[in-house]
């Protein structure tokens, strides 16, 4: 064998013939299936988040068994406990490097990362949010959510954390943090039986939304922060309309002031859908299809489709959902007390 033919040979052995064009991945799912195990956790809403012990500490318990790298893309940070594992690990020489707004790299936590060594970069971008919400450790492991990295979103918001062990997906998420660093994106969306993953704004993930809206057949629930689109909500209309059970919470808030919220439109419409009773936040980013769920940083708005970066996660399992189920009942409930209690419709 010649040596350039050689060379050729072990370019395509080391990236799989994948395509330039961009990095859609398509697992083997049997392997798939061996290797992702998936957990989702909710956060406390009561409790002295000063002593700990809220979901905050399982991604702490993951930094500080990280050995080699750590990649941060958050909007915020206002968790000294994170704030202070990333310090550790880059004092034991691991590789930590984060990723937020250009709103956010001034305040106090991202200046001191900065001051221990970390590089802290932004987007530079003014007009866009860098929205993502997500940690890769050690190309293994994905944490990901709707938590910024603050207290309130541990131990006051009602809020969720996914972790995804998977070396798959891992990767997958490394190379969007690389693209976030270099501000230059390819299509990434990944897809297998159980899960698929989307990046905003270059994957359209408003489009797959719709589709597995078209495609229940019996409920959609959703927990939404922020909720503008108003193309979304016309096609839980039409799925309404077909008589499937469409029911929602809104975070009060966030209703209050946003003037192109779908709240209204959707009761005026008969939809069953209320302001959250939560005294703080309810930032959920939720949306249960039948027995799959939508989870991620991904409010149900144009910005977070066309304009900011955002990573989404779609689960296909029952089990899995039916904890977001039994979370939406909960949370619903309140709202539906409250509603009651104050004379609502």
């Amino acid at each position: 064998m010649s040596k350039t033919v050689y060379i050729i040979f072990c370019f395509i052995l080391l990236y799989g013939g994948c395509q330039t064009s961009d990095r859609t991945h398509t697992p083997n799912d049997t392997a798939y299936q061996e290797s992702l195990r998936i957990n989702v956790f909710f956060s406390q809403t009561h409790g002295n988040y000063k002593e700990g012990g809220g979901i905050d500490m399982r991604l702490i318990h993951d930094i500080d068994k990280a050995e080699e790298e750590i990649l941060v893309a958050i909007y915020a940070m206002t968790n000294d406990r994170i704030r202070d594992a990333l310090i550790r690990a880059h004092k034991r020489a691991c590789k930590v490097t984060v990723v937020t707004d250009d709103h956010q790299i001034d305040d106090e936590d991202m200046l001191i990362l900065q001051k221990a060594g970390i590089p802290v970069f932004d987007d530079a971008d003014p007009n866009a949010l860098m929205h993502d919400k997500f940690t890769v450790i050690d190309g293994k492991i994905v944490w990901s959510g709707s938590c910024n990295y603050t207290y309130y979103a541990f131990y006051r918001n009602y809020e969720n954390l996914v972790s995804i062990k998977s070396t798959k997906i891992a990767t997958l998420y490394k190379e969007e943090f690389q693209e976030l660093l270099a501000k230059r994106y390819r299509e990434g969306a990944y897809h297998s039986k159980t899960v698929e993953i989307y990046f905003s704004p270059e994957d359209d993930f408003q489009q797959r939304l719709l589709e597995l809206i078209e495609n229940a057949k019996e409920k959609i629930d959703f927990l939404a922060f922020a909720f503008t689109s108003r193309t979304i909500a016309d096609a839980l209309l039409a799925k309404a309309q077909e008589g499937l059970q469409i029911r929602g919470v809104f975070d009060k808030r966030q209703n209050s002031y946003q003037r192109s919220s779908e709240y209204d439109y959707l009761r005026t419409h008969q939809i069953p859908v209320y302001l959250d009773a939560n005294p703080f936040t309810l930032h959920d980013k939720v949306m249960i299809i039948d027995d799959t769920v939508v989870t991620g940083s991904y409010n149900f708005t144009e910005k977070a489709n066309d304009t900011n970066n955002e990573n989404s996660i779609v689960v296909h399992n029952a089990d899995f959902t039916g904890r977001y189920e039994r979370e939406f009942e909960k949370i619903y409930k309140e709202a539906k007390e409250k509603s009651d209690q104050e004379g609502g419709d």
